[in-house]
Formats: C-alpha cells, sequence, structure tokens
C-alpha cells in the first residue's frame, strides 16, 4: 500500500508541475525600430526570444483562447499571426496602408484592424484570414474596442475628436461623441460599462457611459497620455504618460489622481498583469519594459526588450 501511495504522490506531483509549466504568462512587445517582437516570461522576467515580423510593428492583440497573438505592422501593410506555442509567425494577412489598432471578437472568430490611412476599420475572418467587411470611420483612426456582446465597435478618432459607436452587423454608426482634443488610446471596463479615452493633446481622459452613449466625466493626467490599463482588484486605473516619463495612478471611483510613477522614457502600452499584482509598462525611447507593483506602486524591475518598444493593445497570454 505504501508503494502505491508513493506512486499516487509522485504521478500527483507531476500533474500539478506539468500545469504550473503550462500556465506561463508571457508578454508580446513589438518593437517598432528593428521589427522584431520580444517575448517575456513575466514569472523570470526576462525575454525567451526575440521573433522578427514586418516592418514598423506597432499594435497588438491577443486572442482570449491565449493561443495567438496578432501583431500590426503599418510599415509593409501586414498583420503577423503568432502561434503561442511555437512562438513563430505562422500567417500573415496584407492589408490597407497603415494598419494600427486591433481588437477581437470574444469568440476569436473575427479581428478588426483600424488603418490610420485610410480612416475605415476591416474586419478580418480569422480562420479564412478573409477580409469580411469594411467601415467607413473618422479621420486617423488610432483605438479600437468592442462591446462586451460583441455587437458594437468603439472607434476613437484622433482627427476628429471624437469616438464612434458602430453597429457591427450593419455598419451604421450610432453615435459619434465628441471627446478631449485627439483621442488614441480606448480601453472598455466591462464590469461598469464605461470607456475610457485618452486624449494626447488635451492632456486628459474622458468617460463615456456605454448605455447611454454620453461623456459623464473626465479628468487630468500628463504631457502626451497614451492609453489606460484597468486594476480592478485595487480599483485603479494606469494611465501611461509619454512626455512626461510616467504612468499616472487614478482612483477608478473618484477619478482622482493618487500617484504618479517615473517608468522609462516614452511610455506607451501598457497592461495589467492577469494575477493582478503588476502591470507592465512598454518604454518606446528606452527599449525597456517596466514593471510595477500594483500594491506598493513602485517599480520593481526593468526588462531590456528592443528599440521602440511600443506594444500597443493587448499583449499579456496565459499559455
Amino acid at each position: 500500500m505504501k508503494v502505491k501511495f508513493k506512486k499516487i504522490g509522485f504521478i500527483l506531483t507531476f500533474w500539478a508541475l506539468a500545469n504550473i509549466a503550462w500556465a506561463q504568462n508571457l508578454a508580446f512587445i513589438t518593437n517598432q525600430l528593428e521589427n522584431t517582437v520580444s517575448v517575456i516570461d513575466t514569472t523570470s522576467k526576462s525575454v525567451i526570444k526575440t521573433i522578427e515580423v514586418g516592418d514598423k510593428p506597432a499594435g497588438v492583440i491577443a486572442s482570449f483562447d491565449n493561443k495567438h497573438v496578432y501583431i500590426s505592422n503599418p510599415g509593409n501593410q501586414e498583420i503577423n499571426v503568432i502561434d503561442t506555442d511555437s512562438l513563430e509567425v505562422v500567417k500573415t494577412i496584407k492589408l490597407g496602408q497603415a494598419p494600427l489598432a486591433m481588437t477581437l471578437s470574444h469568440d476569436n472568430q473575427t479581428l478588426f484592424v483600424a488603418d490610420w490611412y485610410m480612416n475605415r476599420v476591416f474586419s478580418i475572418n480569422t480562420q479564412s484570414l478573409e477580409i469580411e467587411n469594411q467601415y467607413e470611420v473618422g479621420k486617423s483612426p488610432s483605438g479600437l474596442a468592442i462591446s462586451s456582446d460583441d455587437k458594437l465597435l468603439f472607434v476613437a478618432n484622433k482627427n476628429n475628436n471624437s469616438v464612434m459607436f458602430i453597429d457591427i452587423d450593419s455598419g451604421k454608426i450610432q453615435s459619434e461623441i465628441q471627446v478631449g482634443t485627439a483621442p488614441f488610446g480606448i480601453t472598455v471596463d466591462y464590469s461598469k460599462q464605461l470607456l475610457y479615452t485618452v486624449n494626447v493633446q488635451s492632456e486628459d481622459v474622458t468617460v463615456i457611459d456605454i448605455k447611454n452613449a454620453k461623456v459623464i466625466n473626465s479628468f487630468p493626467v500628463d504631457t502626451f497620455p497614451y492609453i489606460v490599463s484597468i486594476d480592478e482588484a485595487h480599483n485603479q486605473l494606469f494611465v501611461t504618460n509619454k512626455r512626461d516619463n510616467s504612468v499616472s495612478v487614478v482612483d477608478r471611483t473618484t477619478f482622482k489622481e493618487i500617484k504618479k510613477i517615473e517608468v522609462g522614457e516614452f511610455p506607451e502600452g501598457i497592461n495589467i498583469h492577469p494575477d493582478g499584482q503588476s502591470i507592465y509598462v512598454a518604454n518606446w525611447f528606452d527599449g525597456t519594459v517596466s514593471v510595477i507593483d500594483t500594491n506598493t506602486l513602485e517599480v520593481t524591475d526593468t526588462i531590456e526588450t528592443g528599440e521602440g518598444s511600443r506594444a500597443y493593445g493587448q499583449f499579456i497570454i496565459e499559455r
């Protein structure tokens, strides 16, 4: 009987270790000036692979099943599809003139890509890689997000100072809401049904009620803000301030600043880690990623990545 118990214990231990190894969180950082993606193991906080992609990679979106990561390359008008097991580019999609921001339907079947120059959003079938639809939007669409029911597309039009609500099935613009000056990043707060639109030139964040399609608040941040990441556990918002080399931490209820954290130079992309204990910030000028502890609000690690680290979008997955 003792032998059997030892065997069972060994099997359970092996199974547990195998599952720990499988549940590996990875961050995919686009390096715009060297045409690569740095893959960071967030446990060791080190780059485990550098993947060559298209020209001037900028945007990134991870699939909800964590099987693929999509990279937008405005320099050569293509989207690369990275397999998260092999960490290789397995497919390439050609489209538009300057694809940048992306979002995915929650069933992973449709990829939406905003084209900066063409003033439109493409929808792509992720199985066939064929363009299914095109939506005419405002000037220089820079931010893109999707509603929780996959019925509405939210588009930040930088040169129109507006956010559009687009019905995905009909392609009709349901609402166009005026926000701050030069809106760029747009983030959905699904639990509160709010949109946070970061306005580069007015240096503030507009808060939009999704149900009523109207602005309900706004709050100031710092110079050339970029995008918001949400920390639900601590009820905080984190906003990258590109030209201030900082991240603003804002109370998610009162919209008052709690703290401003110094990071690397020209921070752009920002994501909360799946465990909620840290925030990852890509620093364009430094070619680094800063890791912020969400409890202490201090930078705990700096990871060297590549030239022009941008990582605009959802870049952390659990493999």
